[in-house]
């Protein structure tokens, strides 16, 4: 929302005009802080291929894992 569009709401509810200009303007600002907030906190293509890449590392070490596993107690069964 722009400071003249929150200026003219201010106005039309008879807020006087150095009030609402003060308001609007640290509304646009907590606004425009809040957005910059939430733009950093979004993830990005490459932190998500990074992401990916370090799930299919863990992944397959828990897969060779799973295997050295099965394969001990299937030879300390078959003895």
């Amino acid at each position: 929302m722009s400071t003249t569009k929150i200026l003219s709401i201010l106005e039309a509810a008879n807020i006087e005009a150095p009030k609402a200009r003060a308001i609007a303007e640290s509304l646009e600002i907590a606004l425009k802080e809040q957005e910059d907030d939430l733009t950093k906190r979004l993830m990005t293509k490459q932190d998500g291929a990074e992401i990916k890449a370090e799930i299919i590392k863990w992944m397959f070490l828990f897969w060779l894992g799973q295997m050295a596993a099965t394969f001990a107690v299937v030879k300390i069964l078959v003895r």
